[in-house]
Order: C-alpha cells, then sequence, then structure tokens
C-alpha cells in the first residue's frame, strides 16, 4: 500500500510521454529510400533497356527533362539503338494529324460504304433461295361465324366433360393397363376400320395408298394375329395411311367451311362434319353390333383407349394458351391442311 501511489505516478508519466517524434523518424527512413529509388525510374518506361546506368552517378548526366523521352541504347557502346520509338524530344515526334480519320455522321445512310468484315468473294447469289428446300404454304384462314352463341359454349361443356369424367377414367385406365396392352388394343381399333382409309384413298385416287391399306390389313390380320401386333411396317417397310372422308374432300378441293365444335367429339368442320358421318357408316362395327348401347359402350372404350395416349399432350396444350378456346381451334385447323397437303 506504501508503493501503489509512486506506482501510479509513474504509469501516469509514461502515458503522457509524446510517440511523434519516433513516428517521424520511421517516415524518413521509410521515404528517403524509396524516392532515391524512383530516381531511377522516371515514367513508365522499359525500364531495363531504356537508359544504361551503373551509378547513382549517372543519372544526374543524363537528361530526363519532363519533354523528353528515354530512347534505347546500346550499353556497351552509347549509340541509339534501331527503333522506331527513338526520337528524343516530344517536338521530334512525326505529324499524326494526316493519320487521323475523317469526322463522320454516324447517323448518316452512306457512312460504311462497304463492310469492313465482309468477304469480297461473298456475293447475293450465295444467298439465293435453295431449290431443294420445301416450299412454305400458307395457311388458309378459318371462319368461325358461330363462336359466341354455340362454338364457345358446346367448348366449356366438352371441357368439363374431359376435366371431369374423360381424362380422370382415362388417367386411371392408362395407370391399371399397361401400355403394350393399350397398344395392342389400338392396332386392333386401327385393323377393322380400313374400309374408311380404303374408300378414302380410292376417292381420291390414290391407288398406292389403297394398295398400302390392303397390304397392311391382309399382313397385320394373319401374321399380326387379327392385327393386334404392327407387323407390315417393321418387317414388310409398309407405312400406315391416316386417311378420311374429310380429307378426302379437302384433297378435291371442297371448302373446309365454318369451324364447328361438336358436342363430345371436339373441334370440326362442316365438311369434316359430313365426313365424320360417312367414315361412321364405313366402320365395320356400326353393321355388326346388335344394338346402341353396346356400339356406345365399344366406341366410349375406344375414345377412352385412344385418349390415355394424349393426356399430356392436352395438357401442355391447354397450360401454354392463353385462350385454349383459339388453340384447340388453330392446332386442329393446322393439323387437317397438313393432313390434306400429305
Amino acid at each position: 500500500m506504501i508503493f501503489e501511489p509512486t506506482f501510479r505516478r509513474e504509469k501516469s508519466r509514461m502515458k503522457k510521454r509524446p510517440y511523434w517524434p519516433l513516428l517521424g523518424l520511421m517516415l524518413c527512413l521509410l521515404i528517403l529510400p524509396a524516392s532515391s529509388f524512383a530516381a531511377y525510374f522516371p515514367g513508365p518506361q522499359d525500364y531495363f533497356s531504356a537508359v544504361p546506368f551503373a551509378s547513382p552517378g549517372n543519372f544526374e548526366s543524363s537528361d530526363l527533362s519532363r519533354n523528353h523521352h528515354l530512347v534505347q541504347t546500346d550499353p556497351s557502346t552509347g549509340e541509339l539503338l534501331p527503333s522506331e520509338m527513338n526520337w528524343a524530344s516530344v517536338d521530334d515526334l512525326p505529324d499524326a494529324s494526316g493519320l487521323a480519320s475523317p469526322k463522320v455522321d454516324p447517323f448518316a445512310d452512306d457512312v460504311i460504304e462497304e463492310d469492313p468484315f465482309g468477304d469480297s468473294s461473298v456475293s447475293d447469289a450465295d444467298f439465293e433461295e435453295d431449290p431443294f428446300a420445301a416450299e412454305e404454304k400458307d395457311t388458309p384462314p378459318l371462319s368461325d361465324p358461330f363462336e359466341r352463341w354455340y362454338n364457345r359454349p358446346v367448348f366449356v361443356f366438352n371441357d368439363y366433360f374431359y376435366e371431369y369424367l374423360m381424362r380422370p377414367v382415362s388417367e386411371s385406365y392408362r395407370f391399371i393397363i399397361p401400355e403394350d396392352l393399350r397398344v395392342i388394343i389400338r392396332n386392333m381399333f386401327r385393323n377393322i376400320l380400313f374400309p374408311q382409309r380404303l374408300v378414302s384413298s380410292l376417292f381420291q385416287g390414290e391407288f398406292e395408298k389403297s394398295g398400302r391399306v390392303l397390304s397392311r390389313t391382309l399382313i397385320n390380320t394373319t401374321l399380326g394375329i387379327g392385327g393386334m401386333f404392327e407387323v407390315a411396317d417393321p418387317q414388310f417397310g409398309i407405312k400406315r395411311v391416316d386417311e378420311d372422308f374429310g380429307q378426302a374432300m379437302g384433297k378435291w378441293g371442297i371448302p373446309s367451311g365454318p369451324y364447328i365444335v361438336l358436342p363430345l367429339l371436339g373441334p370440326s368442320t362442316a365438311r369434316d362434319a359430313f365426313g365424320t358421318a360417312v367414315d361412321t357408316v364405313l366402320n365395320p362395327l356400326f353393321w355388326v353390333v346388335p344394338d346402341f348401347i353396346t356400339g356406345a359402350s365399344i366406341t366410349s372404350g375406344q375414345m377412352v383407349n385412344e385418349t390415355s395416349f394424349y393426356i399430356d399432350d392436352i395438357k401442355a396444350l391447354k397450360d401454354g394458351a392463353i385462350d385454349p378456346y383459339i388453340s384447340f381451334r388453330e392446332f386442329y385447323h393446322q393439323n387437317r391442311v397438313n393432313l390434306i397437303d400429305d
């Protein structure tokens, strides 16, 4: 306790002692060597070949005023080395005024007379149309006079029918029935409906297609076990024919007429609706089925089986559509035009 006041006084004296002389000495030791070292490198030049100096005294004999550039010299002889950059003064620099590009209006029409990056060997003939390219055809417009008072209400009805009945049934059917079995059922229905494709092909005068229909029906019925398996295409290379009576009428130039949405059947036109009636008569099941209930059951089963292959496609079309009615109408119209042109 006796030495405590003395210790506190010594501690307070140490706190009040100034340290700036020590800081000043440290700054001098840092600044003086740095300034001396910078004298050898006066600017952003080639430091190792610009001026030969062997000692700091050589620096005093060199003229390094700010209007003189460093020159490249031979360290042994002191002569100038051949270089385009060897000029001793800024006044000796070549006049570059004549090399400056004239000022031009960047918005003028005739600023660029030729493409500086272009190939002089390229001519207009290189941009001519490909003679082997497929000719694009404009899709004819489709009239829709019944949109407001008939087509849209029926479209809404069909959409409710699909969303709350057809789609759930088709999804359950797809989940239960394996895809291979569903393909077999589709092949059987397609094989049975060959009279529709045969008559439509003959009506168009397409005898090659008619022969393909007969050949495929014969091969798939015999070797394909009643049409269950597709044999004609993978084994014999006979492609499937997709024709109906509506396409046949369109091939002969019969106009499609107004757009019509059929209840439960979906998009159609006046021409295709008549073609659907003809195809119904050409369906062999129409003459074989004993009553309406049995025929409706078979048709419903066919529709469910066929819809099970297109559930995801229908969903993608509806999700990407701003107006589903317009999207379905345009998709149907474009598809029918392509089938007729095929």
